[in-house]
């Protein structure tokens, strides 16, 4: 294995202009509703919140694509949306950011999955949520393959955006799956736990620390905890690596192989304002990373450099090319001699 370098890294974000990522997955509206607290409601022990303006954001697979397309990448998305207002909003959106919508499909059997979030002074103090989350008709999953394939023959990246809303059912991903194996496409995927038996054989997979446990059925309390859950996972899932996120704990990358590659990445020092679409922002920047020729670990550093922004800013956000190689030149974890990445506690290719 190669040494982490900067500038293998900084060639790695030259190259990520115009590689393709197709991201399969539950579409998701983030609306906010942003106002102040000055009082307690007298009718109920409730805080009053005086609106100041409200906004719409990406979510779910949309906020991947949005990452991707931010990024620089080309990015598909194959996902459902409700014949509503918040469908349209989300398809404008999209369209704005220059993502390829070819593969959306409007179905007036459901509502678009939205999300109204009440935040005040930086603080979310409320969620309510609008969604139907039992699985798609057979005629619109048939319709969602049928673009799948047609955009599979691009190349790329295939990702799974699972957010168990219903587009992912075990029958749609396993032929999914057929069709990218068959052109020898990457599968990456950012899966929930109830679901995550639909993706072995992935090429990668990102679950949380929590998913991680729960899947595993390994309560996570120290490093080696964490290790034989990764080495359950990447057996029993038969995938070629797996990133564990951990929050202020960093990530964990295991790579199959005898024996089992792990490499440990710190978190970054960062104020954590929201986590929301964070793991959104890690996927997105593995994906199009790998697709754009670098190694797992070489990705998943880059991923961690650009979840350490998106955690910094309120609400669903995406990360900017240029943004994440400020970041990347910036960071502290690099020697200033030989640019070899040396962060405090990481331990390149540990062998177990």
């Amino acid at each position: 294995m190669s040494q982490v370098t900067l500038d293998r890294l900084l060639e790695v974000l030259e190259r990520m202009a115009g590689n393709r990522v197709v991201v399969v997955g539950d579409s998701i509206l983030d609306r906010y509703i942003w106002g102040k607290v000055s009082r307690v409601s007298p009718e109920a022990p409730v805080p009053v919140v005086n609106v100041t303006h409200e906004s719409a954001r990406l979510g779910g697979a949309c906020n991947v694509v949005h990452n991707v397309q931010r990024l620089g990448g080309r990015a598909s998305i194959v996902s459902v949306v409700g014949e509503d207002s918040q469908g349209e909003c989300l398809l404008r959106e999209l369209k704005q950011e220059g993502v390829d919508v070819s593969g959306m499909v409007v179905h007036g059997g459901r509502p678009t999955t939205t999300k109204s979030r009440v935040v005040a002074h930086s603080q979310q103090l409320l969620r309510f949520d609008q969604e139907e989350r039992g699985a798609l008709p057979a005629d619109v999953q048939e319709t969602l393959l049928g673009k799948l394939e047609g955009l599979l023959g691009g190349g790329g990246v295939l990702l799974f955006s699972d957010y168990a809303k219903g587009v992912l059912s075990p029958g749609f991903v396993s032929e999914a799956y057929r069709m990218a194996k068959k052109a020898g496409i990457p599968i990456f995927v950012d899966p929930k736990v109830a679901s995550i038996e639909s993706f072995r054989g992935a090429t990668i997979l990102t679950p949380n620390n929590l998913e991680a446990s729960q899947a595993s059925g390994l309560e996570i309390s120290d490093e080696a905890s964490l290790i034989e859950a990764g080495q359950r996972l990447i057996s029993r899932l038969s995938s070629e690596s797996l990133l564990i996120t951990r929050g202020e704990a960093g990530m964990t990358l295991f790579e199959a192989g005898n024996p089992l590659h792990v490499s440990h990445i710190p978190a970054v020092a960062q104020d954590v304002y929201d986590v929301t679409g964070a793991g959104d922002t890690v996927i997105a920047t593995m994906s199009l990373s790998y697709a754009s020729g670098a190694s797992f670990l070489e990705a998943a550093v880059l991923s961690n450099l650009a979840a350490s922004v998106v955690v910094g800013i309120v609400g669903t956000a995406a990360i900017s090319r240029e943004d994440l190689q400020t970041v990347l030149c910036n960071s502290p974890f690099f020697d200033p001699a030989n640019g070899r990445f040396i962060p405090d506690g990481f331990r390149a290719r540990m062998r177990l």
